[in-house]
């Protein structure tokens, strides 16, 4: 990434510097092309095009090699390094000094190998040049280490962003696990006492969904085809418990299998309506899931509130809304309408998920 950014500076220091030239000798270039100049002497050819092109080089020259002396004093690409009062002073004082040096080593060079017997005197227009360009080259690093600080920050900033966002999900899938983990043991523990032969059967199912539960927790996410398998394992151990009080229906479109949802969002959504709602004989609940057309999971249940509910943190709902957040900036949808409640979840696209992710 370094190597990168120093080629892109390069890149960027020699257009500046050839920019430059051209403008320093932007008035002996319309010469050349016989156009008249204020101050110029219009007449062409009294410079020839290759002294022009050469006086051009020559600047573009000393400006680049100023570029490349402030890389090495003012860091531009280094975003630890401040542009305070002393490194700035170093950096003004010698770059007047290599502008000035450069200059006059290569037009001396240059007056020697073309046999110029003319000798270069001191002349204010010569020293406001090498003024200029200096002034330029300072301009021009200054400004492209501001760009990159800010380009620094801004990517620092995002990426702290993102690790603490990381950091609130792994959070976040750590309270739905022990959620779940002791709904299920409390449901082991009644049935112990009451059908100690399903019992056994009621272990193996619960090994399996923890064992889910465990390997889940890796990924951000799962296929729904596995949530609906593991939700299988997991109905089952509620069957045990509530018997035919207890209806669950799936309404699953197939071409939705390989879309994707948080790890335990099912059986999140399913405990939720069994820790709200009554489930007896008297007052069997139903609850249907389903896909809909506009690529949604669909949770429904009629309700019918416990006379005594079930302690709840509230936990639940609010992070697998968080967790949708984090993974594709969509929220759950909670309905509560006509004694039905409803909460219909994201299915998430894979194609989605991996351009996201990456």
């Amino acid at each position: 990434m370094k190597k990168k950014q120093f080629w892109q500076y390069i890149a960027i220091v020699v257009v500046i510097s050839l920019f430059l030239g051209i403008l320093i000798h932007f008035s002996t270039i319309l010469d050349q092309l016989g156009l008249e100049t204020r101050g110029g002497s219009g007449r062409p050819g009294e410079n020839s095009i290759v002294d022009t092109i050469a006086e051009v080089f020559i600047s573009s020259m000393v400006a680049f090699g100023t570029f490349i002396l402030n890389y090495f004093i003012i860091r531009p690409l280094d975003s630890s390094i401040r542009s305070d009062t002393k490194r700035v002073l170093v950096s003004i004082i010698l770059t007047l000094i290599s502008v000035t040096i450069l200059s006059d080593s290569f037009f001396a060079i240059k007056r020697i190998l073309s046999d110029s017997t003319l000798q270069k005197s001191f002349n204010l227009l010569y020293t406001s040049r090498d003024i200029f360009t200096g002034m330029v080259v300072l301009s021009g690093i200054f400004f492209i280490k501001t760009v990159y600080d800010k380009q620094s920050i801004r990517i620092e900033n995002e990426k702290l962003k993102r690790e603490n966002l990381l950091a609130q999900y792994e959070s976040l899938k750590n309270q739905v696990s022990p959620h779940f983990l002791f709904n299920s043991l409390t449901a082991l523990k009644e049935l112990i006492s009451q059908d100690p032969e399903n019992a056994r059967s009621y272990i193996d199912h619960l090994s399996q969904v923890l064992r889910y539960t465990l390997q889940s927790n890796q990924s951000q996410t799962r296929y729904l085809f596995e949530e609906l398998e593991v939700a299988d394992s997991y109905m089952f151990l509620l069957k045990m418990r509530f018997g035919t009080n207890l209806v669950i229906e799936k309404h699953i479109n197939e071409k939705y299998n390989d879309f994707r949802l948080p790890p335990l969002a099912i059986q999140t959504l399913i405990e939720n309506a069994i820790k709200h709602n009554e489930v007896s004989k008297r007052y069997p609940l139903t609850i249907i899931i389903e896909t809909n057309n506009n690529q949604t999971l669909r949770f429904s249940n009629l309700i019918r509130e416990r006379s005594y509910p079930d302690y709840s943190s509230g936990v639940g709902l609010a992070n697998l809304s968080k967790q949708y957040i984090f993974l594709s900036g969509k929220d759950i949808v909670i309905l509560k309408k006509n004694n039905e409640f409803t909460v219909e979840i994201p299915l998430l696209n894979p194609v989605t998920i991996e351009s996201n992710n990456s």
